[in-house]
């Protein structure tokens, strides 16, 4: 098998792992499981059982990042075969890395908060209980049921106990920089879909784009990259609600090679 076969059957594979990560396939992307780690950090109790939700969001990180470091090996090392292709290879993947690094920071993030409240705060939330996925019986993903809007909506009892209804005390502040980047992060697996949809309909743009261009960086070799990410997108993404598809027909006209018909 050619070098570069090889290297793109691995990219290929760690790309589809990366978008089935990112797609909502572990707990620990969403706003709710950061959320309820710093509200477990002051003491709080998810449920009746409670939860660590902390670790979920360390265990969620430590995937992403195995995903990440198998992409980027892949792509180390067909540079290392080809300088010309592997930036431009790079290039084509760098949507997905960047989301998942949007998803690794969130986690260094509330990892630290936590941290922090843990050390200063660890029983300020002492005796409150929040609901698993809301107040209510049924346990969903939404924003009624993020750990900041059940205290909110438990503020008049709260405050009648001498307890600050909000998820970081007024007195850490400091901390509120990892509330925003929380709040950045999906609250549901629709959600979740819509932002791995975005990402992947920018790498089928810059797909074609690398195509018009292929002529000019030796289109053989190019080709393959373009085949092997274009497998991986399709195998990914027909199980999205809007499938993300590249019509090789067309990459085959630019490029002026003869292909099969699909």
């Amino acid at each position: 098998m050619d070098p570069i076969d090889a290297l793109l059957l691995d990219l290929g594979n760690a790309l589809v792992e990366l978008f089935r990560i990112n797609r909502g396939a572990i707990h620990g992307i969403y706003q709710g499981s950061h959320e309820a780690a710093l509200f477990e950090a002051q003491g709080g109790m998810i449920g009746p059982g409670g939860f660590n939700h902390l670790q979920s969001v360390i265990d969620s990180a430590a995937a992403i990042q195995t995903r990440q470091d198998a992409a980027n090996l892949a792509l180390n090392r067909i540079n290392g075969v080809d300088p010309v292709l592997g930036p431009r290879v790079r290039a084509l993947c760098q949507p997905v890395l960047d989301l998942g690094q949007r998803y690794l920071d969130a986690a260094a993030q509330t990892r630290n908060a936590a941290a922090v409240l843990q050390q200063t705060n660890a029983t300020r939330l002492q005796g409150v209980v929040v609901g698993q996925g809301g107040l209510g019986p049924e346990i969903v993903r939404s924003e009624q049921a993020l750990v900041s809007n059940q205290l909110t909506a438990m503020a008049q009892q709260l405050e009648a106990r001498g307890i600050e209804p909000r998820l970081i005390p007024q007195a850490q502040s400091a901390l509120q920089s990892t509330l925003n980047a929380i709040k950045q992060l999906p609250i549901d697996g629709r959600e979740a879909a819509h932002k791995l949809g975005v990402v992947l309909a920018s790498i089928r743009l810059l797909v074609r784009q690398t195509a018009v261009r292929a002529a000019i960086i030796g289109r053989a070799r190019l080709l393959a990259v373009l085949l092997g990410i274009e497998q991986a997108l399709v195998a990914f993404g027909s199980r999205l609600t809007t499938p993300i598809l590249i019509d090789m027909r067309v990459i085959h006209q630019t490029l002026g090679i003869s292909g099969p018909e699909a």
